[in-house]
Order: C-alpha cells, then structure tokens, then sequence
C-alpha cells in the first residue's frame, strides 16, 4: 500500500484473536489504509435464508455494513479492532473446542480396547452427544490441518484473558493427529460420507503418541 499510494479497505477475516488483531490492524493503519477486524459464525452462503454473521469492529465498519443482506449478515460490535475477533474466538472455543474434547474422549477409549463399551454406554445415557459425535467426527479431518492454528490463538485469547489456554492447546493436538490420518487429504465435496464414527476413531489412534508405562 506504500509502495503504489493506494489505501484500501483492508477487512481481515481471519480467525485469531484479539490482540492479534490489535497488531495487524496497527501494521495497516500505520500504511494509511482503513482497517475492519471481522469474525465469521456460519457455513458459506447457499442461497437460502440470511447466510453466515460476519461480526465486525473498528473505527468504519460502514464498508462492511453496505454488504449487509448481500448473502450473508453483518453485526457491528463497535470500534475496538479486537471484539469481532474476541466474539468468533469464544463462540469457536466452545463448538471446535467441544469436538476436539469428544475426539479426545473416544480416542482415550479406543488407546484402551473400550470403544464399544463406550459407545453402548453413551447411547443408554448420552444419546444426543453420541448422535453429535457421529455426525461431527468423521468430517473434522478434511479442516484439521488448518484449524490447529485457530486453536493457539483461542488458547491466546483465553491466556490474554487470564484464563487457562491448556483447553485449546490440547484441542489444537488432536487437530495434529486427525491431520496424520488420511482422511486429512479429503476435502468437504470429496470426503466419504458413509465413513462410519469408528473408521474415524480407529484410524486416528493410530498416530496417537506410544503409550507411556
């Protein structure tokens, strides 16, 4: 932006957290270009209903907000360039945060020969967490390899926050060890949607660190 004396609309979407945002939001500020911080909470438009929420913050938000109801919503959460980042990383903390937790917890399992006992026991107790397991598990490989940064910066949020970031450092492991599997090298039109909860936790402890003694 320097270089040609040009100064966009810089809009960062990216999912990080809030002090991250803070510095590249100084880095293009100090070029002389407007900066958005945004957070986006949904699936890509489909062209049915209102589309995802793009959360934004800064000092102009308005270039974002003339692209309200063009296919996906905008919601303003003031000027701070931190808050749009700090609200996808709370709400990204609990939903891939709960799913790296249900991984953690079949995988743990699987390590000990008590898989089927498990599951019968999370059926009998726990239908609807088990019917989300299902359902979510097999599809978190195709995005692990990317979501494992996402995962530092939550635990960054939550540490800058004087919370404990070991939550979503431990999220961002599992990540690393759905991004060994094969599954990994599919992508959300390619993967195979018959491949069973199971396929997914047998496969995946296999790239589990050795058991320690």
């Amino acid at each position: 932006m320097i270089s040609t004396g040009k100064k966009p609309v810089y809009v960062d979407c990216n999912a990080v957290s809030p002090s991250t945002a803070r510095d590249i939001a100084a880095v293009i500020t100090d070029a002389g270009a407007p900066f958005i911080d945004a957070g986006i909470i949904g699936l890509k438009p489909d062209g049915h209903g209102p589309g995802p929420r793009f959360y934004v913050s800064g000092a102009d938000t308005s270039p974002m907000q003339a692209l309200h109801g063009k296919g996906f919503q905008v919601l303003s959460l003031g000027a701070d360039p931190g808050r749009a980042s700090a609200l996808k990383m709370c709400y990204a903390g609990l939903t891939k945060g709960t799913w790296t937790l249900h991984t953690a917890v079949l995988l743990a399992a699987e390590a000990q020969g008590l898989s089927a006992e498990l599951c019968e026991e999370f059926e009998c107790s726990q239908g609807p967490t088990l019917a989300q397991m299902e359902a979510r598990i097999p599809r978190l490989p195709a995005d692990s390899e990317r979501w494992v940064g996402e995962m530092e910066e939550i635990a960054k949020t939550f540490a800058d926050a004087g919370l404990p970031p070991g939550f979503h450092l431990g999220a961002a492991e599992i990540f690393r060890v759905l991004a060994k599997t094969p599954f990994a090298a599919e992508t959300r039109e390619t993967m195979d949607e018959t491949r069973t909860l199971e396929d997914t936790i047998s496969e995946a402890a296999r790239h589990l660190a050795p058991k320690t003694k």
